[in-house]
Protein backbone atom coordinates (compact mmCIF):
# COMPACT_ATOMS: atom_id res chain seq x y z
CA UNK A 1 0.00 0.00 0.00
CA UNK A 2 2.81 2.46 0.74
CA UNK A 3 4.89 1.54 -2.40
CA UNK A 4 1.29 2.22 -4.40
CA UNK A 5 1.13 5.82 -2.63
CA UNK A 6 4.89 6.82 -3.55
CA UNK A 7 4.05 5.65 -7.29
CA UNK A 8 0.88 7.53 -7.34
CA UNK A 9 3.13 11.02 -5.37
CA UNK A 10 5.82 10.46 -7.73
CA UNK A 11 3.69 10.35 -10.89
CA UNK A 12 1.70 13.23 -9.28
CA UNK A 13 5.27 15.37 -9.25
CA UNK A 14 6.52 14.49 -12.59
CA UNK A 15 3.25 15.44 -14.10
CA UNK A 16 2.91 18.57 -12.54
CA UNK A 17 6.33 19.90 -12.76
CA UNK A 18 5.55 18.64 -16.74
CA UNK A 19 2.82 21.21 -16.68
CA UNK A 20 4.67 23.52 -15.19
CA UNK A 21 7.65 23.62 -17.71
CA UNK A 22 5.48 23.71 -20.87
CA UNK A 23 4.21 27.05 -20.41
CA UNK A 24 8.06 28.17 -20.20
CA UNK A 25 8.72 27.13 -23.44
CA UNK A 26 6.18 29.60 -25.08
CA UNK A 27 7.90 31.95 -23.46
CA UNK A 28 11.13 31.60 -25.34
CA UNK A 29 12.69 33.86 -28.13
CA UNK A 30 13.54 31.95 -31.19
CA UNK A 31 14.09 34.74 -33.21
CA UNK A 32 17.52 34.63 -34.63
CA UNK A 33 20.09 37.15 -33.97
CA UNK A 34 21.38 39.35 -36.38
CA UNK A 35 25.58 38.84 -36.40
CA UNK A 36 25.72 40.64 -39.83
CA UNK A 37 26.81 44.10 -39.32
CA UNK A 38 25.87 45.48 -42.32
CA UNK A 39 22.41 44.45 -41.48
CA UNK A 40 22.10 46.52 -38.57
CA UNK A 41 23.90 49.82 -40.30
CA UNK A 42 27.26 49.87 -38.45
CA UNK A 43 30.21 51.39 -40.33
CA UNK A 44 33.26 49.49 -39.29
CA UNK A 45 33.24 45.50 -39.49
CA UNK A 46 31.78 43.61 -36.66
CA UNK A 47 32.81 40.10 -35.21
CA UNK A 48 31.57 37.28 -33.24
CA UNK A 49 32.59 36.98 -29.61
CA UNK A 50 35.18 34.25 -29.27
CA UNK A 51 33.04 32.23 -26.74
CA UNK A 52 32.48 28.59 -27.69
CA UNK A 53 30.79 25.24 -25.86
CA UNK A 54 34.61 23.43 -25.77
CA UNK A 55 34.80 23.98 -22.11
CA UNK A 56 31.18 22.48 -21.72
CA UNK A 57 32.94 19.53 -23.48
CA UNK A 58 35.73 19.09 -21.27
CA UNK A 59 33.68 19.73 -17.68
CA UNK A 60 31.32 16.66 -19.10
CA UNK A 61 34.48 14.57 -20.14
CA UNK A 62 35.74 14.74 -16.98
CA UNK A 63 31.88 14.43 -15.48
CA UNK A 64 32.20 10.87 -17.11
CA UNK A 65 35.90 9.83 -16.64
CA UNK A 66 35.05 10.42 -12.65
CA UNK A 67 32.00 8.50 -13.45
CA UNK A 68 33.41 5.39 -14.71
CA UNK A 69 36.46 5.53 -11.76
CA UNK A 70 33.60 5.39 -9.25
CA UNK A 71 31.64 2.26 -10.95
CA UNK A 72 34.96 0.47 -11.52
CA UNK A 73 36.02 0.67 -7.48
CA UNK A 74 37.51 -2.52 -6.35
CA UNK A 75 34.35 -3.16 -3.33
CA UNK A 76 36.40 -4.93 -0.98
CA UNK A 77 38.58 -2.55 -0.81
CA UNK A 78 38.53 -0.78 3.06
CA UNK A 79 39.27 2.98 3.97
CA UNK A 80 41.70 0.55 6.70
CA UNK A 81 44.35 -0.12 3.90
Amino acid sequence: MIMNMRRKLLTMVIALSALGVAPMSALADDAPKSYDGRLDDYVKPVTLDSGGTALTYFVWVGLGALALIVMFKDAKRSHLD
